[in-house]
């Protein structure tokens, strides 16, 4: 469980130690959107957490994390419920605020999408399968993944096009 300020904190510091690597020239940073959104008890959840990079080649990043209050929660403090952690080539039809768009039919398929939804669980998307369960998946626990571990992955597979899968170990049977 975490309080909002505590993960904007958290955030921040993050952001700071991986952004210089991150950036390239002539991308396009959309984020990061960081939001408290119960504006009467501003470090209670629920909150989030949206950002991507698109990159010159047409590639991107997107991730993505919601948090909302535990039930019996009297701290405010959120429970990380669902997220999104996404790299593949870009959709050039964007969202309002810039996100290339990922349910649409001419979306490309990702090179490695990492998910955890009320639907459907922990699960992973590759090139050439969609929803593969954490059942399925060795070597990596979905749903203790890390934001900014996948971006530190996401930079070296951009420096030495080692796939990301292989970077996270990520072993699919």
């Amino acid at each position: 469980m975490m309080l909002w300020q505590t993960y904007l904190d958290w955030f921040t510091q993050q952001y700071d130690l991986v952004i210089g690597d991150l950036q390239e020239p002539n991308h396009i940073e959309i984020g990061p959107f960081l939001d408290a959104t119960d504006q009467r008890y501003k470090d209670a959840a629920p909150f989030g957490m949206d950002w991507a990079i698109i990159y010159p080649d047409g590639k991107y990043f997107r991730v993505k994390e919601a948090y909302y209050r535990e039930r019996r929660s009297t701290t405010g403090a959120g429970v990380r419920t669902n997220f999104s952690f996404h790299y593949g080539v870009a959709n050039t039809n964007c969202d309002p605020e810039g996100f290339p768009i990922i349910r649409h039919p001419d979306t490309p398929r990702p090179d490695l999408r990492i998910d955890l939804d009320a639907r459907s669980g922990p699960h992973i998307h590759l090139p050439t399968e969609d929803h593969i369960p954490q059942s399925r998946v060795d070597g990596y626990s979905i749903s203790n993944a890390d934001a900014f571990q996948f971006l530190r992955s996401v930079i070296k597979h951009r420096k030495s096009q080692i796939p990301l899968r292989d970077l996270l170990g990520i072993k699919v049977n």
